[in-house]
């Protein structure tokens, strides 16, 4: 496993495709950050409408959706490059075992999400403090900072975890970074907008069992109170975290299985 490892580890970093794209999150939350911050201090001003500064803070730190994004697509591309270009059969000369080999791909995508959620969150704290110099930050409950830390981190591992099983279930990378785009941004707002109007409350309940939509819950300010979002709509941040997590595990245990099935 650690000669797997090394080897997952080395391909990553020597990508310059890499770091352009690590490079591209810190610079889109910074931005998003400073975007956030503002434009709800201003509204605040303008209206009167008070956003509390937990929530405000939550939201300059987790709503940037690059990053998540980012982590993802090089899960796809962890596996999609090598069928796209033919190094399977390399990396499985390399470590014939494929439960390694697999175990050592979804290992170093998680520890590389870890790691950039981590300078995201720093950059965004680096906007936050200067921008919310005025507000005091002694309400803010130490107890929801972390783990809403806890929480991004989290999410940002799960799509990381959710790539890698795209690109060793689906072949062809475009089509595996297709799906993992469409599911969150385009086919769960729409179907959960459905059950949301359905006027059944068990069909209502269901929506937020949706994968990304529960995962969103585990960065959500709810325990806290929120002006700007209906806290209603989600689960709460326990039980969102579990059933994001367990959906994302189910699907990594079923690419593992396809990955050990599949000719190479």
């Amino acid at each position: 496993m650690m000669t797997a490892l090394a080897y997952e580890w080395w391909r990553l970093r020597t990508l310059r495709g890499t770091w352009w794209m690590a490079a591209a999150t810190l610079i889109v939350t910074a931005l998003l950050a400073l975007a956030f911050g503002a434009l709800i201090k201003d509204m605040s001003e303008d209206q009167g409408q008070v956003v509390p500064v937990s929530e405000l803070l939550v939201i300059m730190l987790t709503k940037s959706p690059l990053t998540p994004v980012i982590v993802g697509t090089l899960g796809v591309f962890a596996m999609g490059h090598e069928y796209r270009y033919g190094t399977i059969r390399t990396t499985l000369a390399l470590t014939p075992r494929r439960s390694v080999a697999f175990g050592a791909k979804a290992v170093s995508i998680a520890a590389f999400g870890v790691m950039l959620a981590l300078a995201n969150l720093a950059v965004a704290w680096a906007v936050a403090l200067p921008l919310l110099a005025d507000e005091s930050l002694a309400d803010v409950s130490a107890a929801l900072l972390v783990r809403v830390h806890i929480g991004q981190v989290l999410l940002i591992v799960g799509w990381g975890l959710a790539g890698v099983a795209l690109g060793a279930l689906i072949r062809s990378q475009t089509v595996a970074l297709l799906i993992l785009l469409a599911v969150p941004f385009v086919l769960e707002p729409m179907l959960r907008a459905v059950l949301a109007n359905s006027g059944q409350s068990v069909l209502e309940h269901a929506a937020m069992f949706l994968p990304f939509t529960a995962g969103s819950a585990m960065t959500s300010a709810a325990d806290a109170g929120t002006t700007l979002m209906d806290s209603s709509a989600q689960l709460g941040p326990l039980v969102g975290g579990v059933v994001f997590l367990t959906l994302v595990t189910a699907k990594t245990a079923a690419a593992a299985t396809a990955f050990q099935r599949r000719d190479a």
